[in-house]
């Protein structure tokens, strides 16, 4: 009997256990942690801070709001998603009816945000059809080591996804995340084979991970028959965008997800960004959000407010000129 039907039954007789890991206060923080990982292939610094080249980019047009992965999922991704962040169940379910209300179809409901069930009870009751969503969930197993022990902990987590989303009878999703690798290459191919028996069992269509190095990645791709992953969710902004980080992932076939698209944005590069904005009628968060999105890469937003959820999603009617891509790659060099 496969490890996860055994904790389908256990899931069901209400275990106390859990896959949630958060990371521990002796840990570095999120972003520190990928300027490490990605000095492992390239200098992270101010001085490498260059315009991203990415093959995904050439294939946009000014109002391509969705790609095909690599999985060839019939069912877009959209390149505009909302991320639940940390509040309560009934500010979860609020939001999202916000956030689906002004037309967003991409959600990343991680298992962090701890709201996974009113999330799950606001996609119920929009009314909205299923099969017109995208719908992420996460798993955090990266502080368990050895293959084994990840798998487990990692199956689990799947399981307790499935759980949290019944609360708004979703019984599939289209994509799950591994929030963050495990320790080593053995505990990586753990996580990763929890994940491939979940789609198996027709739980999940998309694998996807976060905070993934180059090596990171090859720890999965080095099996030829794994299955490919089909995000890494990166910080990648204006403010943030080190050498290579478009380009080891698209070697890789795998595409970007900016997961703080704005952070150190505005506050730092936002007269710059709303000068350009001029040219076209927007905002200094819009022109942000499209420069992610012409150089290859998909956002996660994170709005409370519904007139930012409205501005967020309409940069698909525009197109910045490659002076203007230039010129806001350079203000963080």
């Amino acid at each position: 009997m496969k490890l996860i039907n055994i904790l389908i039954v256990g899931l069901l007789q209400q275990t106390t256990t859990t896959a949630l890991q958060l990371p521990s206060s002796t840990e570095i923080t999120r972003r520190t942690a990928v300027s490490n990982l990605i000095a492992s292939s390239t200098a992270a610094v101010a001085s490498s801070l260059i315009y991203p080249q990415s093959a995904m980019a050439d294939e946009l047009t000014v109002s391509s709001n969705a790609i095909t992965l690599n999985s060839q999922n019939k069912k877009a991704f959209p390149l505009a998603s909302f991320g639940l962040q940390i509040y309560n169940d009934d500010t979860a379910y609020k939001l999202t009816l916000t956030a689906l209300e002004v037309g967003y179809r991409n959600f990343f409901a991680s298992v962090l945000a701890g709201n996974q069930k009113g999330f799950a009870r606001a996609i119920k009751d929009s009314g909205i059809p299923r099969d017109e969503l995208y719908i992420c969930g996460s798993v955090l197993s990266n502080r368990v080591n050895g293959e084994e022990a990840a798998y487990k902990k990692t199956a689990q987590g799947c399981l307790e996804n499935m759980q949290a989303f019944s609360a708004g009878k979703i019984d599939k999703l289209d994509m799950i995340m591994l929030d963050y690798p495990g320790p080593n290459d053995e505990s990586v191919r753990g996580q990763w084979k929890a994940f491939e028996e979940m789609k198996t069992n027709k739980l999940v269509d998309d694998l996807a991970v976060s905070n993934f190095s180059p090596a990171q990645l090859d720890a999965i791709l080095v099996n030829p028959s794994a299955t490919k992953p089909t995000v890494n969710q990166l910080p990648f902004s204006v403010a943030f965008h080190p050498r290579d980080i478009l380009e080891y992932n698209a070697k890789r076939g795998v595409h970007v997800q900016s997961w703080s698209p704005l952070s150190r944005v505005l506050g730092r590069y936002g007269t710059d960004l709303a000068s350009i904005g001029k040219n076209y009628g927007k905002s200094a968060a819009q022109v942000g959000l499209r420069w992610i999105v012409q150089s290859g890469a998909s956002f996660c937003t994170q709005s409370k407010s519904k007139s930012h959820f409205e501005e967020d999603l309409k940069v698909f009617d525009f197109e910045l000129t490659s002076e203007e891509m230039k010129r806001i790659a350079q203000l963080a060099a």
